[in-house]
């Protein structure tokens, strides 16, 4: 890869990496300079589109906050960016600055490397809650059938269903839970049942699509710095159900590119990555880190309960990882209907207020904070519009 280096009012030490086949928007170093100090960073990058051969812009390509997990697998930094002499990129303090500073005349290429399979040998206790008898007979199969990680176990929590029979079929543990539906307080009650030093909670309208689905996930919860994983979801006909939850959205937390087969401006979709979320559809944890953090919050018995731990594993200071690797099926909502409690609503905003008035760091303000993760009409006036 060329670069030059372009006269600016960048601290000393530093320099403008331009690839030969991008070129520099007219205040970009403004931007660089501002973020080096108030950031001190040895790395700022920025967002980034194209020009046609018939000189517009076009293509835009958003990107989050510093996210190491994803520069492991993919360099989504792209050709240019200011970095300090000396300094390998991805080391040191990295700061991204997101506003469209660079333009080049060649589409962009993202291509994100495999997740390990882990060479471990941790339990793991697959909790799946359901009332409904043939949705978790489903389930069920398809994990024994679908599963390459050997060491797990099964702990069916039966909501007043009697699935006895169910649990012998497929050497489940069955726990019984007669009380009003409380998915919070059915998986609560489940972990005295649980024998693994990792649980995975899975919905009973999942599937797993590929072997190595359970593996991915452990490689990513036996880290010590990870508190929570989740898989990469997708509904039947292929569409994306659950990519990674970002917060600050007016419901307090949404699923961006849910109902999309993905979106150019935002690649990183289908890419490990980490995420202020993950949902509790398909979610890993070490049980000392669930039992840490208090487990889940029984307020939220249908909605927010999955977000609520992962922002209280966030606040521990865990990383909250999206394994795209872990692809899993998820026929959302097969078990109840659809939609959110205002009181639970309310009850999420008020207790993570100071977190949700903050920008989401692994989400880009130039969208819209709408799930179809198109450019937001502000951002356009600020950045430019591509037509």
């Amino acid at each position: 890869m060329g670069e030059a280096e372009l006269p600016a009012t960048l601290p000393e030490g530093y320099r403008i990496v331009v690839p030969p086949d991008t070129r520099l928007a007219a205040d970009a170093q403004y931007w660089f300079a501002a973020a080096i100090a108030g950031s001190g960073a040895d790395l700022v990058y920025a967002d980034e589109d194209m020009v046609n051969e018939e000189g517009r812009r076009c293509d835009p390509v958003f990107k989050p906050a510093w996210s190491p997990e994803l520069f492991q697998r993919c360099n989504y930094l792209g050709g240019a960016y200011v970095i300090r002499n000396g300094v390998t990129p991805g080391a040191g303090r990295v700061a991204h600055v997101p506003r469209v500073l660079f333009h080049r005349t060649k589409p962009a290429r993202y291509e994100a490397s495999t997740s390990p399979v882990p060479n471990v040998s941790a339990l793991v206790s697959v909790m799946v809650c359901s009332r409904t008898p043939a949705l978790a007979s489903d389930c069920l199969a398809a994990l024994r059938n679908t599963t390459a990680w050997p060491n797990y176990e099964i702990v069916l929590i039966d909501h007043c269903a009697g699935m006895q029979s169910i649990a012998e079929r497929f050497g489940a543990k069955r726990v019984v839970f007669e009380d009003e539906f409380n998915f919070a307080q059915m998986c609560n009650t489940g972990i005295p049942f649980c024998r693994g030093d990792l649980v995975l909670f899975l919905n009973d309208d999942a599937a797993p699509i590929d072997r190595d689905w359970m593996s991915h996930m452990v490689a990513q919860a036996v880290r010590k710095e990870v508190g929570a994983v989740g898989a990469l979801l997708t509904f039947p006909d292929g569409r994306i159900q659950h990519a990674g939850v970002y917060i600050g959205t007016p419901n307090g937390a949404g699923h961006p590119g849910r109902l999309t087969r993905g979106r150019p401006v935002w690649p990183w979709l289908t890419m490990t990555r980490e995420q202020s979320a993950v949902t509790g559809a398909c979610l890993m944890m070490r049980r000392e880190v669930f039992e840490g953090v208090g487990g889940f919050n029984e307020e939220f018995p249908n909605n927010y309960n999955d977000v609520d731990l992962c922002l209280k594993c966030g606040q521990a200071g865990y990383k909250i990882i999206l394994e795209a690797a872990a692809r899993v099926e998820h026929r959302e909502s097969a078990t109840r209907k659809t939609g959110i409690r205002y009181d639970e609503r309310r009850r999420f905003l008020d207790r993570w207020a100071d977190v949700l008035e903050r920008s989401d760091p692994y989400f880009n303000p130039n969208l819209t904070d709408s799930e179809d993760l198109l450019p937001d009409p502000e951002a356009f006036a600020r950045i430019g519009r591509w037509r």
